[in-house]
């Protein structure tokens, strides 16, 4: 037995419980209310009103927190209550301390919740209200006077109330089911529909970007080449290279986001990642021994005397993809630290995966590595866009990139679609 949200006057609070005829009373109007979801208020159907009115008629505690929730016009007729309780349960289950400090359900309360409903059943249901505080006072404090003087007067027909009918509980899970079910479809809908906006707006801004900014980069490089050309004094000269240096990275991420936004169309051709991956590494060779990072590349798994796996893709862009998931590895070393290439493949897919020694990714850097719009610079380890290109790489041959926090820094899966020969 659970109970249902706190009943709040000033700093006290008193607690009801919640039966499984208020539970699925209540069930229904939020599934009622989840279908509506336009944020007005329908007029209430007319058997869910009948359902509810046979619920709170018959259980006590429910009644009594339809009452003393309602804030309408009074008096008021059970079925206004009703269609008052439908139309506001959801705020009052959703709300931010509707839980708040509840108390623990002992025996001892479950007990004392018994004997009231053995009491109420002896008592007409126009006088619930009167030993109202009877439930109240099991859980809470001593209700005041003042506090029942203010409560609503409920007008009771005289016709004595009817159990509900058996129950229909299948009924209701299948609707919660479909509920659930039409909710993720949704989901679905808005993700996708999400990232084609994301996609658009990011393409309107990577053409604004390259005419707008392009320009003005291209004659800064221009003149700072030219002053470069003409200084004699070494300290000069690597401040200009520096500005030259930076000019070149914009431009890079200018570029890197017009290829998310509008890449180019696949030209595929047959190939061995092996061997893509063997001539990225060796690029970095030079460059990962100044910063004492040793690269190495695992074939553990892979005997290539039983078979060699090839894929269909674009040479030009999956070598691309291999060099940003390195250059993101020794980025995130910096120095004196290990790079392990791996292939890992199945009748399937061809996996390439790096992983490095270095400080790995959090759960929010991890999220949002692929999105262009997250600053972080944990998710692209100083990159700019570079993950993003690779993962779009990914997806455009109809593959993925994944990133996962290993045992002593980060793995990044990219997966691409086989094409297996004996």
């Amino acid at each position: 037995m659970g109970l249902l949200p706190c009943l709040r006057r000033g700093s006290e609070r008193w607690w009801l419980p919640q039966t499984e005829r208020s539970t699925e009373a209540i069930g229904r109007l939020l599934l009622m209310d989840r279908r509506s979801g336009n944020g007005n208020k329908p007029p209430l159907d007319g058997a869910i009103r009948d359902r509810v009115c046979r619920a709170l008629q018959s259980d006590p505690a429910y009644f009594i927190y339809a009452v003393l929730t309602y804030s309408g016009p009074v008096p008021v007729e059970l079925d206004q209550l009703a269609t008052w309780h439908a139309h506001n349960i959801t705020g009052q289950m959703a709300s931010g301390d509707a839980y708040l400090g509840a108390p623990q359900i002992t025996p001892t309360i479950q007990k004392r919740w018994r004997k009231l409903t053995d009491h109420f059943r002896t008592i007409p249901t126009s006088r619930w209200m009167e030993d109202a505080p009877l439930w109240l006072e099991v859980t809470g404090p001593q209700v005041s006077n003042t506090w029942r003087e203010q409560w609503p007067l409920i007008k009771i027909d005289s016709t004595p109330h009817t159990e509900p009918p058996p129950g229909d509980s299948h009924s209701l899970l299948q609707e919660l089911a479909r509920s659930v079910q039409h909710q993720k479809s949704l989901e679905m809908a808005f993700d996708a529909r999400l990232h084609g906006e994301k996609l658009a707006a990011i393409k309107q801004l990577a053409y604004g970007l390259s005419h707008e900014i392009n320009n003005p980069l291209a004659n800064i490089s221009t003149r700072a080449e030219q002053l470069q050309r003409g200084e004699a004094d070494p300290n000069r000269t690597a401040i200009l290279q520096r500005i030259i240096d930076q000019v070149y990275r914009a431009h890079e991420m200018i570029a890197d986001l017009m290829f998310y936004a509008n890449p180019p169309e696949l030209e595929r051709q047959v190939c061995l990642p092996s061997e893509l991956l063997a001539e990225v590494s060796e690029s970095f060779t030079d460059e990962a021994e100044r910063q004492a990072i040793h690269i190495q590349i695992s074939t553990q798994g892979n005997e290539a005397h039983h078979w060699a796996p090839e894929i269909q893709a674009d040479t030009t862009m999956i070598t691309e993809a291999i060099r940003v998931l390195i250059r993101n590895a020794i980025d995130a070393i910096g120095c004196q630290g290990t790079i392990v290439l791996s292939l890992r493949c199945d009748p399937e897919n061809i996996a390439i995966v790096v992983a490095d020694s270095g400080p790995g990714l959090s759960a929010q850097a991890q999220k949002h590595a692929f999105d262009p719009y997250f600053s972080g610079r944990e998710a692209g380890r100083g990159l700019g866009l570079g993950l993003c290109r690779a993962y779009r790489i990914a997806k455009l041959h109809e593959g993925d990139l994944s990133l996962a926090s290993g045992p002593a820094g980060c793995v990044a899966t990219l997966t691409i679609p086989a094409k297996l020969t004996a």
